[in-house]
């Protein structure tokens, strides 16, 4: 009697390396809709805050101004379009063979809490470094100046904690989400791991729409991509992020408007914090690097 063959093995799917040019065609597709709604929402906000609208309101740049010192105002014209720039991946993620979460690299990860905690607390100082160095070589753009009196208006009218957390918040997930989740996820996977955190890196910082701005976040993006890489979550990189914007805010309204001026006993206490919270968490942070090894997240592995 012939036994029965068993020498077939079941056929082993391997992942197909990801398409590049879906991941770089989202962040477009993503630009396209966070500027018409920005479009939109201009509209939006003027008639909410002034009661009518019409052509010359909307050509004066004084409109724009008392729009942006209504808290409604700043909310319909900063908070709603980072809604709009973060759903087409989030919809690309949804229609995506890989589960959502894991897609996205919304999962737990390889890292501890206290690991977490460390590299979010170092982001601020990456922040920093490179905005001071920009500053340093090229002037402040009208717009960044705009945006400072606009938070610094806020902060002293006792809007302060809640336009941390906003200004905090909503860019930290839903930048994250796109840049560090979406993109550079598939963009690792696809090429190299350095590719993918400089080109996402690249994309983040040009979302700016600001040449100084951009030159002063995309160490920063660089630091949150390789946090996301090394810990196989964004998880880390959206506290990170959260961190550095509201941290920002709260410097900005509590520095004097003019450089000469004596920083307050407030504003100095501040920083030392910051300061000193930083170092510690980046001594932990190279610890969590040196010690945890990188394993392989669902998300590295998987594509769709």
């Amino acid at each position: 009697m012939i036994p029965p063959d068993d020498s077939s093995e079941p056929e082993v799917t391997v992942p197909a390396r990801p398409r590049i040019w879906t991941a770089l065609l989202l962040p477009l597709v993503s630009l396209a809709s966070f500027l018409a709604t920005s479009f939109v929402m201009s509209f939006v906000a003027v008639f909410v805050v002034h009661g009518k609208i019409n052509g010359p309101m909307m050509l004066d740049p004084e409109t724009m101004r008392t729009v942006s010192a209504s808290r409604l105002g700043l909310i319909l014209l900063v908070i709603v379009p980072q809604f709009a720039l973060v759903f087409p991946a989030l919809l690309a993620a949804f229609l995506s063979p890989v589960p959502t979460l894991q897609r996205l690299s919304l999962v737990r990860g390889h890292w501890p809490l206290w690991a977490w905690l460390a590299a979010a607390v170092t982001t601020p100082l990456v922040g920093w470094a490179s905005s001071i160095l920009i500053g340093s070589l090229l002037e402040q753009s009208e717009n960044l100046k705009m945006m400072t009196n606009v938070f610094r208006g806020h902060g002293e009218s006792g809007f302060l904690i809640p336009l941390a957390l906003l200004i905090g918040t909503t860019p930290a997930i839903c930048e994250e989400l796109l840049f560090r989740g979406y993109v550079q996820t598939r963009l690792t996977r696809a090429l190299s791991p350095a590719s993918g955190i400089l080109i996402s890196s690249l994309l983040f910082a040009l979302f700016h729409l600001d040449w100084i701005h951009i030159m002063a976040v995309f160490p920063l993006g660089v630091y949150l991509g390789f946090i996301t890489w090394r810990s196989g979550s964004i998880l880390p990189a959206m506290l990170g992020h959260f961190f550095n914007n509201a941290i920002s805010v709260v410097a900005v309204v509590l520095a004097p408007e003019d450089p000469n001026q004596q920083v307050s006993p407030e504003m100095a206490m501040f920083l030392s914090l910051v300061l000193l919270t930083g170092l510690i968490g980046s001594v932990w942070t190279a610890v969590a690097i040196w010690r945890i090894p990188r394993g392989n997240s669902a998300a590295s592995v998987m594509d769709g």
